[in-house]
């Protein structure tokens, strides 16, 4: 039977927050705010998230419209700083050191 993956608490809230800046550049809502980012400093820092989460961002926004009409594919993460990474990370933990 395979494992089951668990979804990454600690991310989740990131997630959420990303979301709706990487899906139109820009935070309409002010989601980022929990992050203690406003859309002015999250641009220098949002390739680099996007590279980081931009899979899970997809994921996140594949099942908060499911059932709806989902916007145009891309996003404008994926338009602008390419697609999200999909490599299987591995999990950390204190035997791979």
């Amino acid at each position: 039977m395979p494992v089951r993956r668990k979804a990454n608490k600690r991310r989740s809230g990131e997630v959420e927050a990303w979301a709706i800046y990487f899906q139109s550049g820009h935070d309409f809502f002010d989601e980022l705010g929990s992050l203690g980012l406003t859309e002015e400093s999250a641009r220098p820092i949002a390739e680099e998230t996007w590279r980081r989460i931009g899979a899970d961002v997809i994921t996140y926004l594949d099942r908060f419209y499911d059932g709806y009409h989902p916007p145009a594919r891309p996003y404008w993460a994926e338009a602008e700083f390419g697609p999200a990474d999909t490599r299987k990370r591995r999990p950390f933990t204190r035997a791979s050191r």
